[in-house]
């Protein structure tokens, strides 16, 4: 990721860009996660997969998915499963863990995902090309935040190699509540 200036006469604004996947870092397959698991088997305290399971999203864990029209839904479903098999597969090509930002771009991605599928299902059904279009959009969106995500997972690989110690990690500080 870059910061890079604005284009053009008025110079626009400043703004992020993601590396191309042709130079996006490379994945980081040293196991540089610590163990969950103490010597007897037993999980850890503070272990990482007990913390993952005390985070949920909106009131009591809901995100409002059950109202949404029963059409979409489908792909709703689909795409939160994607999502989480992107991250497993983040994951294990990253030292076998991935922080919170990471799980969030693969998130918005699967659910960006879910919605060019469904923009495409109904354009095709209406031979409408401005849902095309906007499947198209949507299907862009979903591959730049799957970028973001990868580089930015590779950057923390990397950083929690280099670290002597994980509360040398500014992102894991506080976490071990």
């Amino acid at each position: 990721m870059a910061l890079r200036s604005g284009h053009g006469a008025g110079r626009g604004r400043p703004h992020v860009e993601v590396l191309p996947p042709e130079e996006l870092p490379a994945a980081s397959p040293g196991n540089t996660a610590r163990s969950n698991r103490a010597s007897d088997g037993r999980f850890a305290p503070g272990n990482t997969l007990a913390r993952a399971q005390k985070t949920r999203p909106g009131p009591l864990g809901s995100l409002g998915y059950e109202k949404t029209d029963p059409a979409y839904a489908s792909f709703l479903r689909w795409g939160r499963r994607y999502a989480g098999h992107r991250r497993d597969e983040l994951a294990r090509a990253h030292g076998g863990e991935i922080s919170a930002g990471v799980g969030a771009m693969v998130e918005s991605a699967g659910l960006a995902l879910a919605a060019s599928r469904f923009c495409h299902a109904k354009g095709s059904e209406t031979c409408d090309p401005d849902l095309l279009k906007r499947a198209s959009a949507l299907a862009n969106d979903a591959r730049q935040h799957e970028l973001a995500a990868w580089e930015l997972a590779a950057r923390e690989a990397k950083a929690r190699t280099d670290a002597a110690d994980e509360s040398d990690l500014p992102w894991m500080k506080g976490n071990d509540k």
